[in-house]
């Protein structure tokens, strides 16, 4: 897997971005071309990353980027399962520390309506953004290659993000634990 990763200067030593390499190497990623991360000079944007599906005999191409301006730690906002109406016309109740987005109404059916909602996440470190940013990437490619089960969408690629991420911290807490126990 590692011949077609193609990482940019500076990140090669990156904690974070080993960290879930490893973790992605249990998968099959002969239907990718590559996985390119690298630093990039946007000052609107902390991190963005794309999957781009297969196309003229091409294989699929993740390419993530990571500011080197951003200054942490930052907020994104996870996307989250959204409100349903209720039958009698009414909202549920906004989860605490949920934010709620656009309302949208089904085209056929019976008019199900719902809320976008969503949810701040810290990312402390630009380890934290490599691993949540490449986590959600690669779910894409591994929901489309039939390799991990649910929905296919941005919901469940951050839900998927925010496990390794959450799975990244708990071993970078244990490791502090065990590093403060001997001192």
């Amino acid at each position: 897997m590692s011949s077609f990763w193609r990482v940019g200067n500076g990140l090669e030593d990156s904690e974070g971005l080993r960290w879930i390499r490893e973790r992605l190497e249990a998968y099959d990623w002969s239907k990718a071309d590559w996985v390119t991360v690298r630093r990039g000079r946007n000052e609107k944007y902390a991190f963005r990353g794309v999957c781009k599906m297969p196309r003229n005999g091409k294989g699929y191409r993740i390419n993530c980027n990571v500011s080197e301006h951003a200054a942490y730690p930052i907020y994104q906002l996870l996307r989250v399962s959204p409100l349903y109406r209720n039958p009698d016309g009414t909202w549920p109740k906004v989860p605490e520390s949920h934010m709620v987005g656009d309302h949208y109404v089904a085209a056929r059916g019976q008019g199900v309506q719902w809320k976008r909602l969503y949810r701040p996440l810290e990312l402390r470190s630009e380890n934290e953004v490599l691993v949540f940013l490449v986590a959600h990437e690669a779910f894409h490619y591994l929901r489309k290659t039939r390799q991990v089960e649910g929905r296919h969408g941005e919901i469940e690629a951050d839900a998927f993000a925010l496990m390794m991420l959450e799975h990244y911290r708990d071993r970078s807490n244990v490791a502090k634990t065990q590093i403060s126990g001997r001192l």
